[in-house]
């Protein structure tokens, strides 16, 4: 190696006790150092706010770890050190990071699923466009049925879900929606049943819309004050209501805890960090109950009430942890995961959610949440449906690349829909309607897997 020059004017300055050092630039992303001290000894070299990157000992061929500002050396036996430092990157916000992937990679995008879908989670009250706006879109993904609730804490009721629901009997269904604060005064869980049985008889309910508890009790609705005395899902005063549910075959949706980063730290080392910044619904008040005492809670009311159904919204909130979520399902019989917006979560761990899927067919249903668009649906698909490789994922909902589970038709049909049709009679009579349908026009409407039906996507 030939000897060093002069160091430029501008040249970084490092520095270590007892010895001579010299700098120059190496090319336009790092310094070559060389250490002149003490042979054989150790030497602390420092560089003021050197950190975030590697020290490369060109003759001991090692990498060294910067602390803040300073690593240890060693001068070798018989000559000066060689030290190759790379320059600090930019300090870039974990908000602003946002890199292009490189990776480009075959693959399709399904225009259509594969199977006609039911899904279950929906709160179309939120949408603003006309009803035959919705249905067109349904006609064009192959969605034969959506389960629509509206929420309570928009003072909204059944009746708003089920005036949707009339403008497309058997496309749109209509969910129950229970004021669940009732149940505080005397003879409210009473009261709530007769509602539940009202909204069936009057409004056809398919299902008890989305309730949550996320540690605070099931009216809690997520800010302000916390209550007192939290309703938690267990609660003897709520068992004249379940009973009513399971006599109704009402099955329920319940959303419970959320996502398991949002009980570990807000700090470095939460994988979800950004997500939870940026989402403020995932904000957890001081106090409440953790994540597994939620759902200890929800499995104690399944097994007191055998009869009734409930479906875990969003994967349970345990999308991260498939064998935890397996181990509840061979536990408590009547408990069923739909998968409510959880699929970045899936495509993560795409081999082992689809032996997952593949096990559990027959207690998984599709789910969407609020309103989804086209693209939403279609993006499911493609991670359902798929074997494509390292693609992204819309709107950076994924920190991580997106992989296809390439599901066999035999479990896309249960998940798309025969599941639901098992719990739900009118999701039964859906598909039947979606069958009929397809088999008067299946000159018109293209098979999923031809070209008609997939389109290319970039990874």
């Amino acid at each position: 190696m030939t000897a060093p020059g002069p160091a430029a004017a501008d040249t970084p300055v490092f520095q270590a006790a007892g010895c001579a050092v010299h700098t120059e630039p190496y090319g336009p992303h790092a310094y070559l150092v060389t250490v002149d001290g003490p042979r054989g000894e150790e030497a602390v070299l420092r560089a003021a706010g050197w950190r975030h990157t590697m020290l490369t000992d060109l003759v001991r061929k090692q990498h060294l770890a910067w602390g803040d500002g300073e690593v240890t050396i060693r001068v070798p036996d018989d000559r000066a050190a060689w030290l190759m430092a790379f320059v600090p990157p930019a300090e870039v916000s974990v908000f602003d990071f946002a890199p292009t992937a490189l990776l480009r990679t075959p693959g399709t995008e399904p225009v259509r699923a594969r199977f006609p879908v039911v899904d279950v989670h929906a709160h179309l009250t939120m949408d603003p466009a006309p009803v035959a706006e919705r249905l067109r879109v349904m006609a064009e993904l192959n969605v034969a049925a959506v389960v629509t609730a509206a929420f309570a804490d928009r003072g909204e009721t059944s009746a708003d879900s089920a005036r949707l629901a009339r403008q497309a009997p058997g496309r749109l269904l209509p969910a129950a929606t229970v004021d669940w604060s009732l149940a505080r005064r005397p003879g409210g869980a009473r009261r709530m049943a007769e509602a539940l049985e009202a909204d069936v008889r009057a409004h056809r309910a398919v299902l008890i819309g989305e309730m949550h508890d996320k540690g605070f009790g099931v009216d809690d609705f997520g800010v302000g004050p916390v209550p007192e005395d939290p309703l938690f899902l267990d609660d003897p005063r709520l068992d004249p209501f379940w009973e009513a549910a399971s006599a109704l075959a009402l099955p329920v949706i319940a959303h419970c805890g959320d996502e398991l980063a949002a009980y570990r730290p807000w700090d470095a080392d939460n994988e979800a960090l950004v997500r939870l910044y940026r989402t403020p619904w995932a904000r957890r008040r001081p106090g409440g109950e953790g994540h597994e005492e939620i759902h200890r809670r929800r499995d104690r009311v399944l097994r007191r009430f055998p009869g009734l159904v409930m479906i875990a919204a969003h994967l349970d909130g345990t999308g991260e942890r498939l064998d935890d979520l397996a181990e509840r399902l061979r536990r408590v019989p009547n408990l069923y995961v739909e998968l409510g917006a959880r699929h970045a979560v899936l495509a993560r761990q795409p081999r082992h959610a689809a032996r997952f899927l593949d096990r559990w067919r027959d207690r998984v249903v599709f789910g969407g949440d609020r309103v989804q668009d086209r693209e939403t649906y279609r993006e499911q698909f493609r991670v359902l449906e798929s074997d494509d490789d390292a693609f992204a994922l819309r709107d950076g909902r994924g920190r991580w690349p997106a992989y296809g589970l390439g599901l066999p038709d035999e479990v896309l049909r249960a998940v798309y829909g025969e599941t639901a049709a098992r719990i739900l009679p009118a999701a039964a009579q859906a598909l039947a309607t979606a069958a009929a349908v397809r088999g008067t026009a299946s000159r018109d409407v293209p098979d999923a897997g031809t070209p008609d039906a997939v389109r290319k996507a970039e990874g």
